[in-house]
């Protein structure tokens, strides 16, 4: 385990991105930047539990990052999608400083902003004016009863409002559900509710218990649970297709294969459903930035692989044992290590965490039969 001897004896600038087996779908890499800890909401299932300020960067500590993934991006010869959340990116008030600071950046192509959507309103204008913005993500849960209880009073209006204004300024909406028990049924209401309010894509998470959601470890759903909710949300997604709506629904990373495994082969080269079937980014083609400049492997796997402030990204991509760990899909345990589909798959690593302690386990929620 841990960092291969061919790359240890070698020079930290004699190594290439390929050394690390890369098998991302295309060229690009994608960075999910906390940059706050503060938010004005307590979601029941967040994966914070900290949400004090006193660890966040300032405007220029930022920049300074913004220019160490520009640069890494460059010698890697990738472009950058940053995914820019919290917290709740907007109560920063330099926020949009930041974003145009990122415009700059020529190796960052792709800009995302994953917010609550309380706070949009008042900062429509400056969005308009950014050329990178890809979409901004906002979350909900299910109808507007279960969205609240889940995410607080009044919020499902709010974000109903934000989509409207988002979509009315020509800016990407994307939609973004967790999925669990309480929510589950909520599912086929919020597809139909995203074609009502022309929302562009629509993405289904699965609950991590970690953080404050460490006490929803009842509500994980059940394998069998989770296989029905995605055949259903794969039936849907077909059908949008089959109809040139103007919705995407993302099948994003590990399980969607099991589900329709020559659809997911066949989508390898199809640009706009390429994700299905994309195997966990850990260690491949992703990092995530604290708001403190710790690195993480997934916000939803927080173990420390270094920090932004004391090393430099290209440094911490390729001297982590952890990444290594995973990277080597030998070293999976259970019905994940000789799966058919690891290179499609691999299962997710947070969720092995998550339930075991062991980021290398099997994937609990997994339906597939072995042998």
């Amino acid at each position: 385990m841990g960092v291969p001897d061919t790359l240890a004896s070698k020079s930290i600038s004699n190594i290439k991105f390929r050394d690390a087996n890369n098998t991302s779908l295309d060229k690009e890499f994608y960075v999910q930047w906390h940059i706050t800890d503060m938010c004005n909401l307590r979601c029941n299932h967040c994966y914070q539990e900290n949400y004090s300020p006193s660890s966040e960067l300032t405007l220029e500590e930022l920049k300074s990052i913004a220019d160490e993934i520009n640069r890494t991006l460059f010698r890697w010869k990738k472009d950058g999608r940053i995914a820019i959340t919290g917290g709740e990116p907007f109560i920063r008030k330099d926020l949009v400083s930041l974003l145009n600071y990122l415009e700059q950046q020529p190796q960052i192509k792709k800009i995302g902003i994953l917010t609550n959507g309380t706070l949009i309103k008042n900062n429509v204008p400056a969005l308009q004016n950014l050329t990178k913005l890809h979409y901004i993500q906002l979350s909900l849960e299910g109808r507007k009863e279960k969205n609240d209880e889940i995410r607080g009073r009044g919020v499902f209006d709010q974000v109903i409002e934000s989509t409207t204004l988002l979509k009315k300024a020509e800016i990407p909406v994307r939609w973004m559900i967790t999925l669990h028990k309480d929510n589950a049924e909520e599912v086929p209401y919020i597809i139909d509710l995203a074609l009502e309010n022309n929302v562009d894509f629509l993405t289904f998470e699965r609950l991590i218990p970690t953080g404050s959601g460490k006490t929803m470890d009842n509500f994980i759903l059940s394998s069998q649970e989770l296989s029905e909710i995605f055949e259903y949300i794969v039936k849907r997604s077909n059908e949008e297709y089959s109809k040139s709506s103007p919705l995407t629904i993302l099948k994003l990373r590990t399980l969607w294969i099991l589900i329709d495994p020559k659809s997911a082969e066949k989508n390898k080269q199809t640009p706009i459903q390429k994700e299905v079937g994309a195997s966990c980014s850990i260690g491949n083609d992703s990092i995530c930035i604290l708001p403190d400049a710790t690195v993480l492997p997934c916000r939803r796997l927080p173990i420390p692989i270094g920090n932004l402030k004391e090393d430099r990204l290209f440094k911490i991509w390729y001297t982590s044992p952890l990444l290594w760990d995973i990277r080597n899909k030998n070293n999976l345990k259970g019905k994940c290590r000789n799966c058919e589909y690891i290179p499609r798959c691999g299962g997710c690593r947070a969720m092995a965490y998550s339930v075991t302690g062991d980021y290398l386990a099997e994937d609990p929620q997994c339906w597939k039969q072995t042998k």
